[in-house]
Order: C-alpha cells, then structure tokens, then sequence
C-alpha cells in the first residue's frame, strides 16, 4: 500500500472512530460536552500512537477479506484497552454501553469501510485474467513467476519469456499478437536505452503497461523510468511511465473530479438550462451532441458537447472547416468561446475522460490518419482529455493536412511520457489564457 493510500485510510478511520464515539454517547440522553471531548481526543490521540507503532496498513494490494479481519482485530484490542486504561487513569467514568456501542459502531463501519475500498478496487482491475510477457534472463522471470503464482488473486498469468538478442521485438510482437497481452515485464540489467525505449513505444502504441525489473543494486537512471513504491519484491519493478504508477493515477483522478464536481456545482448547474434555451430557439433539434470518440485503450465512448450544428438525423462524419455552413447562429458563439466543450465535465464525472490529456478524436477521423502515422495509437494509452498541451500549443480544431496531425500526436506523446501534476497545472493555465486571448483556430 502506497503512502497515500495509508493516508486515505488512516484520515477515514479517525472520521469513522469519532462519528462512532458521537452517535454512541447520543443514544440515550445529551451527554456530558467535557466528557465526550475528552473521548474524542484520547481516542483519536491513542488511533495514532498505535498506527505509528503497530502499522495496521501494512496489507498490500493483494486484498482478501481474511487478510482485513485477521490484520485488524488485533489492532481493535489493543486501541479497547488504552482507551480504557486512560479513561480509567483520567477519573472518567463512561457507561459501559457506551464503550461498547462505541466499538460495535466503528468496527461495523470500519469493516464496511474496507470492503467498499476492496470493491472499488476490484472494479478498477477487473476480474478478468490478465497475461504477462517476461523479457530477459531465467532467474528474474523464475522471481516474477513464483510471485504470481503465489499471488493468484492478481490473476496474471504466465504467456513466455524472451531472451534480450538484436531482434527480441520480433518476438514480442509475435507473441502479443498471439496472446491477449496486458504487461510486460523487462528483466534484462544489460538492455540499452534504445532497446528500452522501443520497448516502451511498443507498449504505448498497442497500449500495453511495460515494466523494467531491477536488482536493488542496479542504478535507476532519472528521467528515463519510474520507481514504483507500492509492493516491493525481489526483484523490484519500475515503471516507465509516471501515470502507470497507482498513486499518480490516483491523484490526477482526485483532481479531476474534484475541479469537475466544483465546476458543475458553480457554472454548468445554471448554463446548461440558459444554452438548452438559447438552443432550442436558435434551430431544431437535442440540445446536446453525442458522438462516439476513442477513449483509453481505444474503447469507444459518446463525447458530450453543446450542438453547435443544424440536427441532420444519421449525418455521416465531417470535419468543421470554417465558414462551414451547418453551423448554427448560437453555435459560431458556442464553439469561438469553447463553450460547447464544458458538457465534457460530465465525460470526467463518468470516468470517460480526464481534464487533462490527449483530445479524443471522431473513430472515423481516427481511422483515416492511423495509416498515415506511426504513433498515433498511442494517444490512447491514457483517458483523453478536454484540454491538453496540444491544444495549448495551438494544434486544434481541423486538422488541414498530415503535419498538423502529426504535431498534434508528438505533442500528445510528450505529455504521456512526461506527465507530472505540476505539468497538468500549467495546461490548465494555458488553457485558461488561451480562452481569454481566443483562438483563430476556433470555429
């Protein structure tokens, strides 16, 4: 369990533990403010000290049920008799009822709690068997190996090792097309950087996590792949990207959602009725525009944006060129403020997409470039974004020729291989100036 993770739970147990000790010293009558204070605080001030000594969130990812009970009840003792120890040494007498609604109460919460967190995170990872590519000597695949095997509630599954030669690609992409392959393992220390990065594109052209295996004396070099903290085992994986680490997808998510849910709670809970009006009054037809985008893993989903053109029923794909005569009176307003993207808040809401990342593009405009450039699949390692560094760096809108497709995917790519938070901040700043100035681009 990462460090965020253990922080998660540890603020969510001292809620609970005191939400308990209120709704247990509520139930008869209004009790003693003084005594219930001094409750609250020694209790959570006892949660802590044993959190820093016992560590009850050592459990790792491979969650079970048995695993919950067995890490904690312990735990639950331990915290019943200092709380009683101090109440005793305090000279504060507390009905027994209440002690003991007070642990029936934060162990029942406590439990649920967690089974929520093991759900979530099981429909998260799915239930699917997933199968894993090793790449490099005998005795690292032999450690992966044994792991997995040791681990089935991973469900990964063992589909070949490769031995590191000139043409290892070959094989890997054999096999990957062979087998439904979701991660590869490296286990080669004497592979070269330009080995590890066509791996690494390999990954994210056919959209397949990639991993580097290290011993624990083999230097990491900055910059090039990504340490993961979450389980350390020998040998220890890394990641080579930053959002393939649990933690970083974990707080773009929480960023997401939570400047999606403001948003909506401050403009989109007024302005979707005002556009729905100005809309309908300007021309005939839905409000909103649904039209299947590619999302992650090139999964298809509908992309939600303000009709900015006249309703044609079953219209095939075309791009907006400008002057383009479908488009509306209120939709030449909608689309110069980007004011018909901010439906996509709810895409970010539902999961589909992120605030940041690459644009989705129309399946039909998809499949008319993929021919034409190496890499664009890439673009769909990630959830696509409302807003992104291409789009800051004025590559928007219609695509006129090949180069402006391919600067868009080179853009794009950087901003996978390179993310950081700090990264998204500053797309989200420029975004923000690149609305205020406007765009030509925009029509």
């Amino acid at each position: 369990m990462n460090d965020l993770s253990r922080l998660f739970f540890f603020l969510g147990d001292l809620v609970l533990l005191n939400l308990s000790i209120w709704f247990a010293t509520h139930v008869d009558s209004e009790p003693n403010r003084v005594n219930l204070i001094y409750l609250m605080v020694y209790s959570s001030l006892a949660w802590v000290f044993l959190v820093l000594v016992a560590r009850p969130y050592s459990i790792t990812k491979n969650w079970t049920i048995e695993k919950i009970f067995k890490n904690q009840f312990f735990f639950f003792v331990v915290h019943f008799l200092v709380v009683v120890g101090l109440g005793l040494f305090l000279r504060k007498n507390y009905p027994p009822i209440q002690i003991f609604l007070l642990y029936l109460i934060f162990i029942i919460a406590f439990v649920v709690f967690r089974l929520l967190a093991l759900y979530a995170r099981r429909l998260r990872t799915g239930s699917v068997t997933r199968y894993f590519l090793i790449i490099g000597s005998y005795t690292h695949a032999r450690g992966l190996r044994r792991h997995f095997l040791l681990h089935p509630e991973e469900q990964m599954r063992f589909a070949g090792r490769i031995d590191l030669s000139s043409s290892f690609m070959g094989e890997v992409k054999r096999l990957c097309e062979e087998r439904d392959i979701h991660q590869i393992f490296c286990c080669a220390p004497g592979a070269s950087t330009d080995q590890l990065k066509t791996l690494v594109d390999f990954g994210l052209n056919s959209m397949i996590s990639v991993k580097i295996v290290v011993n624990s004396d083999t230097p990491v070099r900055p910059n090039q792949i990504w340490l993961d903290a979450r389980d350390r085992f020998v040998p220890s994986d890394v990641h080579a990207l930053a959002l393939d680490e649990p933690a970083n997808r974990l707080v773009k998510r929480f960023f997401d959602l939570l400047l999606a849910i403001v948003f909506m709670s401050l403009i989109l809970i007024w302005l979707i009725p005002v556009m729905a009006f100005l809309i309908k009054i300007d021309s005939a037809g839905p409000v909103f525009f649904l039209q299947k985008r590619n999302g992650r893993n090139n999964r298809p989903f509908d992309c939600i944006k303000f009709r900015t053109m006249a309703f044609e029923k079953n219209a095939e794909f075309k791009q907006a060129i400008k002057d383009d005569q479908r488009i509306t009176r209120m939709g030449k307003f909608l689309r110069k403020s980007s004011i018909d993207e901010f439906p996509q808040f709810i895409n970010v809401i539902r999961g589909d997409m992120s605030l940041i990342g690459p644009r989705p593009h129309p399946i039909k405009l998809n499949e008319q470039f993929v021919p034409l450039i190496q890499n664009l699949m890439a673009r769909h390692y990630v959830k696509p974004g409302i807003t992104g560094l291409a789009q800051c760096m004025g590559y928007r809108g219609e695509t006129k020729n090949l180069a402006d497709m391919a600067n868009r995917v080179r853009l794009d790519r950087y901003y996978i291989e390179n993310w950081s938070f700090w990264l998204d901040l500053k797309i989200i700043v420029l975004t923000v100036i690149s609305l205020i100035r406007g765009s030509e681009k925009a029509y």
